[in-house]
């Protein structure tokens, strides 16, 4: 079980933004994966779309390969989506498995 420390005290006076916010939130990581991606089928994908839709930055580029990390997956299943309709379909999401995942906090 994986839980992220607690996250400073935000000023409530200045609008948050979305790192901040992400930061506020709760992750359990589950030793199950929610998330797989078929890096081979990313390879030949030319436009990638998942590393410009997910807000958590779970997708990024290292040596010109597509690596992924779920932890801090926000759930909000648009990697899928996309990789799907403009991508090569090459990432498979669902929810985590119950208590697992992210908690929200703040709004």
């Amino acid at each position: 079980m994986f839980l992220m420390p607690e996250p400073p005290k935000a000023d409530a006076s200045k609008p948050l933004t979305v790192d901040e916010r992400v930061g506020l939130d709760r992750f359990e990581f589950d030793e199950e994966p929610f998330i797989t991606v078929d890096t081979d089928v990313c390879r030949t994908c030319e436009t990638k779309p998942c590393l410009y839709v997910c807000p958590s930055k779970v997708y990024h580029l290292e040596k010109g390969a597509l690596v992924y990390n779920t932890e801090g997956c926000i759930e909000l299943g648009a990697c899928a989506i996309v990789c799907k309709h403009i991508g090569k379909d090459a990432i498979h999401w669902s929810y985590p498995r119950g208590s697992y995942g992210v908690e929200f906090r703040f709004g």
